[in-house]
């Protein structure tokens, strides 16, 4: 009876390490995916200084307004695509994120699946061991007081 319990409390100690290892892999999938987010959102910041900085040199050295429009458009053009660009790589990473979280959370679900499966396994022949036993005492007792 002690090695069953034995045993069945290692089960569900098993079970809990799994669900544990499952939480602890998402929580390093999220913190990897704001590492990502952050450095694309670094760029982007970088991206928006320079193109401020360069708006105001072309503001400080161009004067005629045709002049001024066409280097404007040119500029948006440039800056423009860059930030399209870095939409996509955020997107990117985004769509990586649901990836890893999905590959993650199906490799934690088919590891407890199967810590659950083999407890509910050994409980059971416990419980089938623990009645055969019952019955057996029973049947002894009651042929013992037929004896008698």
């Amino acid at each position: 009876m002690q090695d069953k319990s034995s045993e069945v409390l290692g089960e569900a100690q098993t079970t809990n390490r799994y669900m544990y290892q499952a939480v602890q892999g998402l929580a390093e999938t999220q913190f990897k995916i704001l590492q990502r987010l952050a450095d694309v959102q670094r760029e982007q910041f970088s991206r928006a200084l320079e193109a401020a900085r360069d708006q105001l040199r072309l503001v400080s050295q161009v004067r005629d307004p045709r002049e001024f429009a066409s280097a404007q458009a040119h500029l948006v053009q440039g800056y423009g695509q860059q930030y399209v660009d870095s939409v996509n790589e955020a997107v990117g990473v985004i769509s990586s994120a649901w990836e890893d979280y999905g590959n993650q959370l199906e490799k934690s679900i088919n590891a407890a699946t199967d810590a659950a499966r083999q407890a509910v396994d050994t409980t059971t022949r416990g419980a089938e061991e623990t009645a055969d036993s019952a019955a057996r005492g029973t049947k002894k007792v009651a042929s013992s007081k037929k004896s008698s």
